[in-house]
């Protein structure tokens, strides 16, 4: 067994908006990812997803509403709804998708 900091796992991370799998619990994968700007709108058919912000502050657009998230604070997104993560303009947040294993993190367009 191995404790887990986030925040020490996102300094390695090298590019915005890809999501890295820090570990599988059954069939339920955490992800980590840096984001920054805006990514574009899209759904995932048949997964829910939940995204967490571990740093930063994040806005997440699910379809007509916007949802503000600050550090600590995190949103279920319902399979099927069009959304999209974004920061303030030139800032970058840390954020863990907690989502199934199958789903494809860039999602449908």
């Amino acid at each position: 067994m191995n404790k887990i900091n986030f925040l020490e796992l996102s300094k390695s991370i090298d590019k915005y908006w890809r999501a890295y799998e820090v570990l599988k619990i059954d069939e339920i994968a955490f992800r980590l990812a840096k984001i920054k700007g805006e990514y574009p709108f899209h759904k995932h058919s048949n997964e829910d997803e939940f995204i967490y912000v571990i740093k930063g502050k994040v806005f997440v657009d699910i379809e007509d509403e916007t949802f503000d998230l600050s550090e600590g604070e995190g949103i279920l997104v319902p399979a099927g709804k069009v959304h999209r993560s974004r920061t303030e303009k030139d800032k970058e947040a840390i954020i863990l998708l907690i989502e199934p294993v199958r789903t494809k993190t860039e999602g449908e367009f």
